[in-house]
């Protein structure tokens, strides 16, 4: 790999698994972007990504920030509108309730930062919220708090391209692709951004 064309991480990556690194070689570098000023607009993305394609959550993202005419999202966007209001903006009635208690909790701690948190408090904060889940915490993790070695056998898209790309077999234990993933330790995150590239 071309120290040139791919990051240490990437190039690390590669030496330990081969079928990672023909991934990583296809796709080309990947710049790792999280965004830690914007916690409550990143984490209503991850609501909304919450199984379905990253195409349509994508475009469902997009019409709500249009609807706010807004770059971002903040809890303020929220304060006004019921559960069935903020349905009508795309999203069923589970992700419209999160997104409403999320607002709450952002509301009632003006300034809050949950990267000022440790891992346990954390995720007893998040997953206190109605429909955050251990998926949604990891997202989170990677894509606001910029965590490099987060790796969730729950997602269903590194699932499946670790099954394409010859790794895992399909229908094996959860349990097989974390013991898998082992092996991209501390670079997980980075591992993930590259499999996810490959079934977009």
């Amino acid at each position: 790999m071309d120290k040139l064309k791919f990051s240490q991480k990437e190039i690390y990556l590669g030496k330990k698994d081969p079928k990672l690194k023909k991934i990583i070689e296809e796709n080309g570098h990947i710049v790792f972007k999280p965004n830690n000023k914007h916690q409550f607009d990143t984490l209503i993305g991850i609501v909304i990504a919450q199984f379905i394609s990253t195409s349509a959550a994508n475009s469902i993202f997009d019409k709500i920030k249009t609807y706010f005419n807004c770059d971002y999202l903040n809890e303020n966007h929220f304060e006004k509108l019921n559960i069935n209001q903020i349905k009508k903006l795309g999203l069923s009635t589970n992700k419209a309730k999160t997104i409403k208690e999320l607002s709450y909790l952002f509301l009632n701690e003006k300034g809050y930062d949950l990267s000022k948190l440790n891992n346990v408090d954390l995720n007893e904060k998040l997953l206190s919220v109605f429909g955050i889940g251990p998926w949604s915490v990891n997202m989170y993790e990677i894509f606001s708090l910029g965590k490099l070695n987060v790796f969730t056998s729950k997602d269903a898209g590194l699932r499946l391209a670790m099954n394409k790309s010859g790794m895992i077999k399909p229908e094996s234990r959860w349990q097989d692709y974390d013991e898998y993933a082992n092996k991209w330790d501390p670079y997980k995150s980075i591992a993930s951004l590259h499999l996810w590239k490959t079934v977009d």
